[in-house]
């Protein structure tokens, strides 16, 4: 015959699993909290100093201030759209690293690439648009000189009219954009295995 647990014994076991829920729902206010004191950091509006970060974090669970750090790091280390993206914010973003790494040095050199590489990413891609029309400049001028032919009037065709031309383009754009965020998030990876996560 089977045992017949009390009310106690069925209180203790629930007791049990809310303290781990407890020790969890710590973490994680831990990290949101370290999470809202890292984005007032990296960000331009309403920002704290260095110092006034790191008081924050003080009283905080280790491991979810690496973790948010890292989080918080990594959503600002992002493919730039122009040549003039904030600097600033990537900066922080490789210090918020240095952070929750402690300093590690291989983090810092692999940190310091990153923004290296990011920063390179928008003239690499204004270099193959430059590229890709001075290629298809001829093209376009031959598809001008007839069309002028055909209707009898001066007709003038723009890179961002032609739809063959934009076809090429987007391909090659998503391609490289491809190729950069294989490797971001590849570093991405690697930092957040050197902060021990």
């Amino acid at each position: 015959m089977g045992k017949i647990k009390s009310a106690w014994e069925l209180a203790l076991e629930r007791t049990e699993s809310i303290h781990m829920d407890k020790d969890k729902l710590k973490y994680k206010t831990d990290v949101d909290t370290a999470r809202r004191l890292a984005a007032k950091y990296i960000t331009d509006e309403d920002p704290i100093d260095e110092k006034a970060l790191k008081e924050g974090l003080a009283n905080l669970d280790k491991k979810a201030v690496k973790e948010a750090l890292m989080i918080t790091a990594g959503a600002n280390l992002s493919l730039p759209q122009t040549e003039n993206d904030d600097s600033t914010r990537l900066e922080k973003a490789k210090h918020l690293i240095e952070l929750a790494t402690d300093g590690n040095p291989e983090a810092t050199a692999l940190a310091g690439e990153l923004e290296g590489f990011l920063k390179q990413y928008p003239l690499h891609r204004k270099d193959l648009l430059e590229k890709m029309k001075a290629q298809y400049k001829p093209i376009l001028d031959e598809k001008s000189e007839k069309l002028s032919r055909q209707y009898g009037t001066e007709v003038s065709l723009t890179f961002e009219s032609d739809k063959e031309f934009m076809e090429a383009a987007r391909k090659n754009l998503e391609k490289l954009e491809g190729q950069y965020q294989a490797t971001l998030d590849n570093a991405k990876a690697q930092l957040r295995e050197l902060a021990g996560l």
